[in-house]
């Protein structure tokens, strides 16, 4: 009968969380459609990041590894909220409903605060050179950017280290988080694939607008067959290194769902147009191929190839093979790839002013050095953080590629987490990898990782523990 009892409590309880989620939920989607249809824009784009924050904290409360869904969610779809709004309310820059994820991330310090824990040595080092540009900034003169760049480096910090101090719930952890790649992939995947061939209004309104700022990026053209896919999301780049990290993750996975989504996935991966990812997903896959036996090897060559022969049909199409096989042939004649040469002019001039700041601007500088858009996440840590504050930052990633070093290897999600990180930061010379969502993916795997092994530790320590009453039974 007691049995009977707590089973019916945790029933109820499980609904009564559901009810107050769905609840909260509503309000919050009432009260953007009351802004929506009353035509207040401005006041929408505000209300957005605050409700979906609101949102957020019911549901960390709530059910933790849905809060982890539900971030993730947001960093894959604010872009398309932006753009929508934008496109009904007119063009804004900045705009505050991409603020929405890094509020949500930066939930995580909440664990911190709740259950005081040992933090791990890298995120102390790093957290440590934010905390120096913050403070280089005040001494200076503070301002907005500063509480934004601050944000923007320690938010996805947070998450990543809500997910290490939840370690005793890593495989609940692990199971939404590979839930919600495998629902996230073939959504972003098809809405890219539509988004080549017929750009909704939204995107085409949204990509003119931008190039006519002194943004000017190179997304293509607003017009079918002619855009570099960036899906839901607000650049190429975030978009193709989530459908890496993804597609990564997909290759341990055992679902019915796992080759209609890689399809979709790789496709528009692959129209993304982004080199560095397309490369990052070389090095990760060899990585994980490293860690598996030769049977595993096999099937996973196997799973590869049955993947090309439906992709190879699509690619067939001039429209879309030609735009895939152009972007491949500059890696053949690297003296005409304009974009390696102007990488490589900006490290040359930078490195030099480099030099001349061993202290760093702060989150307040001007964004760009003798007109490059410091398009490395190298150099803008030291340009940013100082070579103090750098130096920490990497004593800190560096530490945790040691302790990522000691994963299990029968744990196929920590090997596949192991070798997104090892990916991500292998671009860190061509972008910033640590702010963002490519931050939030990079730290979440990191945080997972080192989780993985405190899951193993303490699964050993209750071994230990249990010895005694087996040999005495």
């Amino acid at each position: 009968m007691s049995t009977f009892a707590t089973v019916q409590e945790r029933r109820n309880g499980k609904a009564t969380e559901l009810f107050v989620i769905c609840s909260v939920s509503a309000l919050g989607l009432l009260i953007m459609a009351f802004l929506w249809f009353s035509g207040h824009g401005p006041l929408l784009r505000i209300a957005f990041p605050a409700v979906a924050t609101l949102v957020g904290l019911v549901i960390y409360f709530k059910n933790a590894p849905w809060y982890v869904a539900y971030t993730l969610s947001l960093w894959f779809l604010s872009p398309l909220v932006r753009r929508i709004v934008d496109w009904h309310f007119g063009f804004a820059e900045p705009n505050f409903v991409l603020l929405a994820p890094l509020l949500v991330s930066g939930l995580g310090l909440l664990t911190l605060l709740r259950a005081p824990r040992t933090i791990p040595a890298p995120f102390v080092l790093c957290a440590s050179a934010i905390l120096y540009a913050v403070v280089l900034d005040i001494l200076r003169k503070p301002s907005p950017e500063t509480v934004y760049g601050m944000a923007n480096w320690l938010c996805p910090m947070m998450f990543g280290l809500h997910l290490y101090l939840n370690s005793e719930s890593y495989e609940h952890l692990r199971s939404v988080v590979t839930k919600t790649f495998l629902i996230a992939i073939p959504l972003l995947g098809l809405y890219g694939i539509y988004q080549f061939v017929a750009p909704p209004e939204w995107d085409t309104n949204w990509l003119t607008n931008v190039s006519l700022t002194d943004l000017n990026p190179s997304f293509g053209q607003p017009e079918p067959f002619q855009i570099r896919v960036w899906s839901t999301m607000n650049a190429p780049g975030p978009f193709a290194n989530t459908m890496m990290v993804g597609l990564l993750l997909l290759i341990a996975v055992k679902s019915p769902l796992k080759i209609p989504a890689a399809v979709a996935g790789y496709l528009s991966f692959l129209l993304s147009a982004v080199r560095s990812a397309w490369l990052s997903w070389v090095v990760g896959l060899v990585l994980i191929l490293k860690s598996l036996n030769p049977r595993a090897i096999v099937k996973i060559v196997m799973s590869l190839m049955l993947l090309a022969a439906c992709i190879l049909p699509l690619l067939s199409d001039p429209a879309i093979g030609n735009v895939i096989r152009d972007r491949f042939d500059t890696f053949n004649d690297v003296h005409q790839d304009g974009s390696l040469q102007a990488r490589t002019d900006m490290y040359r001039v930078l490195i030099g002013d480099l030099l001349d700041s061993p202290y760093g601007y702060g989150f307040k500088n001007k964004g760009d050095w003798h007109g490059f858009a410091g398009d490395s996440g190298i150099l803008v840590t030291f340009f940013m953080l100082g070579w103090v504050g750098a130096a920490l930052f990497f004593m800190g990633i560096v530490s945790i590629l040691f302790k990522l070093g000691e994963i299990d290897a029968t744990d196929s999600f920590a090997v596949s987490g192991k070798a997104i990180v090892l990916a991500l930061l292998a671009q860190a010379i061509a972008g910033n990898v640590f702010v963002g969502v490519n931050g939030t993916l990079l730290w979440m795997f990191a945080g997972m990782g080192l989780a993985a092994q405190e899951a193993v530790v303490s699964q050993e320590q209750t071994q230990i523990a249990l010895q005694p009453l087996f040999q005495e039974a």
